[in-house]
């Protein structure tokens, strides 16, 4: 005898229970072990969904981005040494150089809150050197960032922008990380002061210097049929015959 529409119901009603709480109790483990990430790191003040913000909230704003350096300055003072900072639409983050020890502020583009951060220094030597000035950062260079990048191509965003001192020989730019709908990876750099947005690869050819003004020609040349080529092995085998 087959069981009746309401029976078979409440068996699917069931069935659809037991199957939500293990992914209830999956997620809340999740969250937790997230959670507890952040509190090992010594995260603070992390709003919830922190990465759904508004576009008026981006701190590729200069206003926005503007507010982030404001805070900074209340937390670790009006002229701090930085090591880095790195931004995305909805977070910054600072890292200065306190003493022979580094420290991190993470500022929030969604709750306007700044929290700090554990830092690690990895390696044996010293941060001295590795440091550069505050007023090297104005409000308005992320903004002026974006807008290189949507003037070389409208279908790029921009997905984070870090400044700090090169490993090797020490020099201080930015390196903008964009993506489109059907390429990732594409890295551009800029000076300081966010003017001279270029791709990566010419930067780097531009800085080593080559032997001659054909050798550096032919060096870019390459570096663009490299772009265009977007990793497809033919095109790439093409660009290096």
């Amino acid at each position: 005898m087959r069981p009746s529409t309401g029976r078979r119901l409440i068996i699917a009603l069931i069935g659809l229970a037991l199957f939500a709480v293990p992914a209830l109790l999956i997620k809340g483990l999740v969250g937790h072990k997230i959670d507890d990430a952040n509190t090992a790191a010594g995260f603070q003040n992390i709003p919830a969904n922190a990465i759904d913000i508004e576009d008026s909230q981006s701190l590729y704003r200069m206003e926005n981005f503007g507010a982030a350096l404001s805070a900074l300055e209340e937390h670790a003072g009006d002229n701090p040494e930085l090591l880095s900072v790195g931004v995305q639409p909805y977070m910054a983050e600072f890292q200065i150089k306190d003493g022979q020890r580094a420290k991190g502020y993470r500022y929030y583009a969604k709750n306007g809150e700044m929290g700090e951060f554990k830092v690690k220094v990895i390696g044996p030597g010293s941060i001295d050197g590795s440091q550069f000035p505050y007023e090297t950062i104005s409000g308005g260079v992320t903004q002026k960032l974006a807008a290189q990048v949507a003037e070389r191509d409208g279908g790029l965003r921009v997905t984070n922008m870090t400044i700090e001192r090169g490993i090797i020989e020490g020099d201080l730019a930015w390196s903008v990380n964009t993506e489109s709908d059907e390429r990732t990876g594409i890295v551009f750099q800029a000076d300081p002061d966010g003017s001279g947005l270029a791709d990566a690869t010419k930067r780097a050819l531009k800085r080593a210097g080559a032997e001659s003004d054909s050798a550096t020609t032919d060096a870019l040349s390459q570096a663009d049929c490299l772009q265009e080529a977007g990793g497809e092995v033919a095109k790439v085998q093409a660009c290096v015959q």
